[in-house]
């Protein structure tokens, strides 16, 4: 029998404890007052900057501060010695995740939509908050898996934003225009997640569409099994245990 529905409301739970998710409707309120000083004709390129930003950062941050406080109330020893699936365990932390994305989501949409008349392809728009946010829930879980501490895996985030998400930003506000230095940009993971956003807020550009979708539902299942498959010898490292499987 499934133990996904336990252990997601315990991610939920303890993301309200400890005040994860309130951390993540603070932010958003953040951006939405980013927004409102900005002038009505750049809202599409604030919305489209600040989400990419939200759905890039915060769930793999969220993942890590989640796992630090599981192991120090004892809950990641427990969970790990019970008879729970691995896979069981990291969809619990992206479906935790994407409630949060959504719940970001909505409140952005909602100020932009009803207070600046901002439009979206919402289908499109969610299935993105929701690809997006499953692919760096599993690059915060690897990256925490790796760290020796909180601070380790910030390192290790740094360096990824570093390498991947600063140069997507980079290309994508005009500041660096060369077509080589775009092309290169397509083998990064937020570069599916902008091309993904840009197409759901603007005219939709099916071949840019159909790469970002590929992208993050092939790379994201490869970064699935990863985290599954190094799940095991995470837990040997941090509590000495070897989980079920």
């Amino acid at each position: 029998m499934t133990k996904l529905p336990v252990l997601l409301q315990g991610d939920v739970d303890r993301m309200k404890k400890y005040n994860i998710l309130a951390g993540g409707f603070i932010v958003a309120l953040l951006w939405v007052a980013a927004m409102h000083f900005l002038d009505t004709a750049l809202v599409d390129v604030l919305f489209v900057t600040l989400l990419f930003v939200d759905l890039v950062s915060m769930p793999a941050i969220m993942v890590a501060v989640s796992l630090v406080y599981e192991k120090q109330e004892g809950a990641l020893h427990a969970m790990l010695v019970s008879p729970i699936r691995h896979s069981e365990y990291v969809w619990s932390k992206v479906l935790a995740n994407a409630l949060s994305a959504v719940l970001t989501l909505a409140i952005l949409y909602a100020y932009a939509h009803f207070v600046r008349g901002f439009q979206a392809n919402l289908v499109l728009l969610v299935a993105t908050v929701l690809l997006a946010s499953r692919f760096h829930t599993l690059v915060g879980l690897l990256l925490t898996y790796g760290a020796r501490d909180f601070t380790g895996m910030l390192m290790r985030y740094m360096i990824y934003a570093f390498v991947f998400m600063i140069p997507v930003l980079v290309d994508h506000t005009g500041l660096v225009d060369n077509y080589w230095f775009t092309l290169i940009l397509t083998a990064c993971p937020p570069r599916a997640v902008v091309v993904l956003l840009d197409s759901s807020v603007g005219e939709l550009n099916w071949a840019q569409t159909l790469y970002g979708l590929t992208y993050l539902i092939v790379v994201g299942a490869v970064l699935f099994r990863m985290a599954v498959h190094q799940l095991g010898a995470f837990a040997e490292k941090e509590m000495g245990v070897w989980p079920c499987t």
